[in-house]
């Protein structure tokens, strides 16, 4: 059984990439606000869903490793 396609994300305003990208950098923001924003903004800018959250995790878990 083949999963359902997910839905293409509109484009981003410069409003809301301004504020995904505000909250991305946040140190203070929840870590899943952080790792949502970061996800958003990379399939904003084409990536696939997986594509985007493969390489956030891959990030977290070099952090973690080093």
């Amino acid at each position: 059984m083949s999963r359902c396609p997910k839905k293409p994300l509109r484009s981003l305003t410069e409003q809301e990439r301004n504020v995904l990208l505000k909250i991305s950098r946040a140190e203070s923001q929840p870590a899943s606000h952080v790792i949502r924003a970061k996800i958003l903004l990379l399939v904003a800018s084409g990536k696939s869903y997986t594509q985007a959250a493969t390489s956030v995790v891959d990030v977290l878990g070099m952090r973690f490793h080093s």
